[in-house]
């Protein structure tokens, strides 16, 4: 798996999927700690994050073994959201995705950007698993894992404290094999 391959620029119907590294994902991302059902949603709590706690808490990019792929609409020059990338051992990657700018929402951006994610990943790596984290709560992304053939494989109950609202969240586990993608896209293609 070099460098290159899974940190390369990945189009889509209407977007362009620009790898970023640490910085510029920091700094693209940082203001979206002000949206608090955005952070709610995202990672389990709408609390205010200083630069330096959002800094430790987001993946930080080194493609190499963590990307993240800017998603700007093409056209345009903003991000709207952020697609992140882990290779973990055992030939496993975590995935995570989040669309900020609430006027593309419901517009089927997950399933456009995360079918390019993952054809990529295994097109151009030795991934055999993805995973996933969800907050329970968070539906749309419960549904979007499903509709793409994620399997719920776990929960961990009571995991996630929202620091505002008090609240604690469950989180499910999401995963899918590489047979089980390519089968998939061999029926779409068939």
């Amino acid at each position: 798996m070099g460098r290159s391959a899974l940190a390369a620029v990945i189009e889509s119907e209407r977007f362009r999927l620009e790898p970023r590294g640490r910085f510029r994902a920091f700094r693209d991302t940082y203001p979206w700690c002000r949206d608090r059902a955005f952070m709610s949603s995202y990672s389990g709590s709408g609390e205010h994050r200083s630069p330096w706690k959002w800094y430790r808490e987001m993946i930080h990019p080194n493609n190499r073994t963590k990307f993240a792929h800017a998603i700007v609409p093409r056209g345009g020059t903003k991000p709207i959201g952020y697609h992140f990338s882990v290779i973990r051992p055992h030939r496993t990657c975590f995935l995570a995705i989040g669309i900020q700018d609430r006027e593309w929402w419901g517009k089927g951006v997950v399933q456009e950007v995360r079918g390019r994610i993952v054809d990529h990943i295994f097109d151009h790596s030795d991934v055999e698993r993805l995973q996933a984290q969800v907050v329970a709560r968070n539906l749309p992304s419960v549904f979007n894992y499903r509709k793409f053939g994620f399997r719920h494989v776990g929960t961990l109950h009571r995991c996630r404290r929202d620091a505002v609202t008090g609240e604690v969240h469950d989180m499910l586990i999401f995963e899918m094999f590489r047979d089980e993608w390519l089968a998939r896209r061999g029926e779409a293609d068939g």
